[in-house]
């Protein structure tokens, strides 16, 4: 059974002073008897002690004595060393003759007697003084007191820590005595002391690990459920608290979760619940049983849906280990939480105090070495949000864990922050990194349907808007048929963002929506239901409207100013400017300041408080760019760069950090009227060219966001022509990508630049003509509607605009029979979708007869949704290509005999595929294991395997598949895979 704590600091006491007691007792002896050999016994020195010896053992001896013979000496000597020590004592000292395992009450005996001048007068020892016998007394005395437990009670570390401080100071005291009565030099003085102290230190971390071993099960084990307690809340998201007005509209983060689209460092993608397996805890040669603390850096963009993921990691750390999703969990005895914007705690031990305060109490000093004992994930999330006080609490951690194996950090942060936390971690730890993309496309119209019948269920409104009716469900899923592959819907706060517009007021989203445009519909939702708000508790209600526009000048202002500051929370000065501003306006601080800021509680120094900060990063991006066109129609000369320098004198602006505020104000001058409002563009784009910029494709995704001016157009071709080396000559090195999202912006700026290599991948069919965009280019890549095709041949007119393709090396799309002749006969690779029966038993023939003018064609790759296509309807086979990859898509349990029949039918003469994906699968692990021997029965062999989504096996399952489909299939690796994976 372990001790009471109240016992722990007694123990520990008792076993320093005994450990540090001797050490000075021994050296005390050592200077007093400095004659003696280490490997000559004590009672053998004694007996040939000079006759001149000062020692108490030999005076005593003399005094009584007529002059001996040395044999008479001798034998007095012999019969006194008896008299001295018991037989116990003697047969120690022959055994031990260097003295080194000598306890206290021992030393105390072997310094009176033996060593050289030492007075022998009782009163001399017990009486207080400086000299070397009192203290030598006084040890002894402390010690019998311990012994018998009669020294005052240690009851906690307070008592502890006075009590080493006395020992210390008595055990230096006793070592300067020494050193002056055997006249020993300073070095050897400052060694011994050093030494004494080591002994302290050391000791105590003997009695802590110990502690440790003996206490580590059952703290475990209680420390956990404290924290889980602790946590619980932890599990719950408030989105909407600034929107809605109301409080308390918590929704449990597994209700709103969704699956999350993430690639590691290589950027192969990964699974977001697997995202734990990318830590591999690796040790050094020169240590091989050591192992290094790990740190595992998500990064994200804004709303790209970080602290979501956090919060869901918490989520499924409270759940018992076999109802948890995300796997490496069960790895883990404790999780702790940082969140980076709070600034009340700055060290390691203020954050154990704060969670675990019934552990602080009990364990004391014990705390922080158990912790390091048990297995510790760190939750720390939002290191861009970093304030002073919250980042000396994560360099502490960072330090207190650099030696521990066991610590492992999950940190969070936007990606322009990652590179100056780097430079910030200790050199012993091991970093890994990934990245979060956002949501995909297959996800997102669920995403926004839960938070859609989430919000029309919890948060009341003023609309008449119908209560998550399925007409109005039905409607938004229509309206994400029409924007939901747009790019800023990957971040999963424009999801909910859409959500919340469409709930209040659905006719304002167009099919050309974009991410400023969003912002401004939530700002002004803000805005009216604060003043509707108004408009119902204020007895005089005229020019509510103005009032309100002037609060908001400041709101402005206070964004501006915290995000030049790096932080989201409002200072002490914030809140009392804006406080100020309400009461001079007449407006209740109580109805504005929820409007646009989140809130929560906490206790400093048992003083509550109340704390505001901006619901996200996104959202004072956009107040800020607000406060920054605010200037602007003041200062008609437009010197942006100038109003952020006046923001924050004395400091030098990076704008890295701040692209995004500045695209918000791109669009906001772009919508305007300014005077100067060409200046001001260039102006604009120049500093987000500053803020890192280089690329085509990047410039390109600035202006997805509207309809840019042409100034804008004109200042970011120059930049791009800038960075040719060569401006008269092609610069094919530069890579441009054109998407779905970028598609409009390609068109306008394009013609505008130097010749470059052009990526197309387009997944929807679009009315914009790429052909004057791209004249001028070269165009190697061409994907077109090959995941999900609605009919056949919608990648028709998209050839004819684009012909002729010379240097086309891959193209991917939805072709007929007849337009496969457009395709160039460089092509390397060729992707082709058979998105229906008419449509396959016209393509495949001319494939086949138009194969051998593809001369250069080493992958072919077909994809076929099984639901749509019957076996019936596959005339031909595929053509012989040293590299045949097969997409059946969508396969269930039903359509596992049809998709191996499709397989058969369309297999090569060779007989043989390169791999098979099957993307949309929802087969079991019997599914699997009977769709493969369906194709070992048809004669079929899969070289590199089959490729199966990671949603529907789990890890030891595909392993067994995979055991399996190297016998059947003679496949090297079959394996799980993210959907989008399956796709390429």
């Amino acid at each position: 059974m372990a001790s009471a704590p109240k016992d722990w600091f007694f123990k520990e006491y008792r076993d320093i002073f005994e450990k540090t007691g001797e050490v000075v007792l021994t050296y005390i002896m050592r200077c007093g008897t400095d004659g003696k050999s280490s490997t000559v016994p004590l009672d053998e020195y004694l007996r040939n002690l000079p006759q001149e010896s000062t020692a108490n053992f030999n005076i005593r001896i003399m005094k009584k004595m007529k002059p001996l013979d040395s044999k008479e000496l001798h034998e007095k000597r012999d019969k006194h060393l008896k008299k001295l020590f018991n037989s116990t004592e003697l047969e120690q000292l022959e055994d031990d003759p260097s003295c080194d395992n000598c306890d206290i009450s021992l030393l105390c005996k072997i310094i009176r007697n033996a060593c050289e001048k030492v007075s022998d007068d009782d009163k001399q020892w017990s009486t207080e003084s400086t000299e070397m016998e009192y203290f030598v007394w006084k040890i002894k005395c402390r010690r019998n007191n311990i012994i018998h437990k009669k020294i005052p009670k240690i009851h906690n570390e307070e008592d502890f820590n006075k009590e080493i401080d006395t020992l210390t100071k008595l055990l230096m005291k006793t070592l300067e005595a020494t050193k002056t009565r055997y006249e020993r030099d300073e070095d050897e003085f400052a060694s011994k002391k050093g030494e004494v102290l080591e002994a302290i230190s050391d000791t105590r971390k003997e009695i802590q690990q110990r502690t440790a071993n003996i206490e580590l099960p059952h703290f475990k084990e209680e420390a956990k459920n404290e924290l889980q307690n602790h946590l619980n809340l932890a599990k719950y998201l408030d989105p909407l608290h600034f929107l809605s007005g109301h409080e308390n509209n918590i929704v449990d983060v597994q209700t709103l979760f969704s699956k999350t689209d993430m690639v590691k460092e290589d950027n192969n993608h990964i699974e977001y619940l697997e995202i734990l397996k990318v830590i591999k805890v690796k040790t050094t040669l020169s240590h091989p049983g050591v192992k290094h603390p790990q740190i595992l850096l998500i990064e994200g963009d804004a709303g790209s849906g970080k602290t979501t993921l956090i919060t869901f990691l918490v989520s499924e750390w409270l759940k018992d280990e076999c109802d948890r999703r995300m796997e490496g969990l069960d790895h883990y005895d404790l999780l702790l939480r940082v969140v980076c914007r709070e600034e009340n705690i700055s060290t390691l031990d203020e954050l154990l105090k704060q969670v675990l305060p019934r552990f602080y109490i009990k364990y004391g000093s014990y705390l922080v070495p158990l912790l390091k004992t048990c297995k510790v994930m760190f939750l720390v999330d939002g290191l861009d949000e970093m304030n002073d006080v919250s980042d000396k609490l994560v360099k502490n951690i960072l330090s207190e864990g650099k030696e521990c194996g066991n610590f492992t950090f999950v940190c969070t942060s936007r990606p322009d922050r990652v590179l100056d936390f780097k430079r910030k971690i200790p050199g012993n730890y091991q970093i890994f990194e990934v990245r979060l993309v956002g949501i995909s496309q297959e996800e997102r119209t669920h995403l926004v349907v839960k938070h859609y019948e989430w919000l029309t269920e919890n948060v009341s409104d003023d609309t008449d808007h119908p209560k998550n009716s399925d007409k109005c469900i039905s409607h938004l899923k229509d309206v994400m048929k029409k924007i939901g592959w747009m790019e800023l819907f990957r971040l999963p706060l424009n999801l909910l963002f859409l959500a919340v517009v469409f709930h209040y007021k659905p006719t304002s989203i167009t099919d050309n929506l974009t991410q400023s445009q969003l912002y401004s519909l939530i700002h002004v939702w803000c805005t009216q239901k604060l003043l509707s708000r108004l408009h119902r508790t204020l007895p005089e209600s005229k020019c509510i409207q103005k009032k309100v526009d002037t609060v908001l000048k400041v709101v402005y202002e206070v964004a501006l100013k915290g995000l030049l500051e790096n932080r989201i929370y409002l200072t002490g000065n914030d809140e009392d400017l804006l406080s100020s501003c309400c009461t001079s306006q007449g407006l209740p601080r109580n109805e504005v300041m929820p409007a646009f800021y989140s809130m929560r509680r906490k206790v400093v120094y048992m003083v509550p408080k109340e704390e505001y900060f901006f619901p996200h990063k996104g959202f004072q991006d956009f107040f800020a760019a607000q406060h920054i066109i605010e200037q602007l129609d003041a200062n008609k000369e437009g010197d942006i760069r100038c109003i952020l320098q006046n923001n924050m004198p004395g400091h030098e602006t990076r704008f890295e950090p701040h692209r995004n505020m500045l695209c918000h104000l791109l669009w906001l001058v772009n919508q305007g009227s300014l005077a100067n409002k060409a200046m001001v563009l260039q102006e604009i784009i120049d500093l987000i060219k500053e803020s890192g910029i280089n690329y085509s494709s990047e410039w390109l995704s600035v202006l997805a966001d509207m309809v840019p001016h042409h100034a804008t157009l004109q200042r970011i071709a120059f930049h791009i022509k800038d960075r040719f080396d060569n401006k008269n000559s092609p610069n094919y090195k530069e890579v441009i990508k054109i998407t779905d999202s970028t598609v409009h912006a390609a068109v306008s700026l394009l013609p505008l630049i130097p010749p470059c290599t052009v990526m197309i991948t387009l997944e929807r069919s679009s009315d914009v003509n790429l052909r004057d965009a791209i004249a001028r280019h070269k165009l190697v890549h061409l994907w077109h509607d090959f995941v999900h095709p609605t009919t056949g041949a919608t990648s028709n007119s998209l050839l004819h605009q684009l012909k002729p393709m010379n240097n086309l090396e891959n193209f991917k799309g939805n072709l007929d029979a007849e337009h496969l002749a457009l395709l160039p006969k460089c092509l390397k690779e060729l992707s082709l979708v058979i998105a229906g029966n008419d449509h396959s038993r016209n393509l495949l023939p001319t494939l086949s007869e138009v194969r051998q003018s593809f001369t250069k064609l080493s992958i072919l790759r077909i994809h076929v949704p099984v639901k749509r296509v019957t076996p019936e309807a596959i005339t031909h086979p595929l053509p012989d290509v040293p590299k045949v990859h097969l997409i059946l898509s969508g396969v269930g349990e039903l359509e596992v005999k049809v998709a191996c029949s499709i397989a058969e039918t369309l297999c090569p003469r060779k007989k043989e595929y390169l791999v098979i994906r099957f993307p949309g699968a929802s087969l079991t692990k019997d599914g699997w294991l009977q769709l493969a021997e369906n194709l070992a029965k048809a004669g079929i062999r899969v070289r590199k395997g089959m490729r199966m989504p990671s949603s529907t096996v789990t890890l030891d399952e595909a392993l067994q598949i995979d055991k399996s489909t190297k016998n059947l299939l003679k496949a090297k690796e079959s394996r799980r895979a993210p959907e989008n994976m399956l796709w390429l």
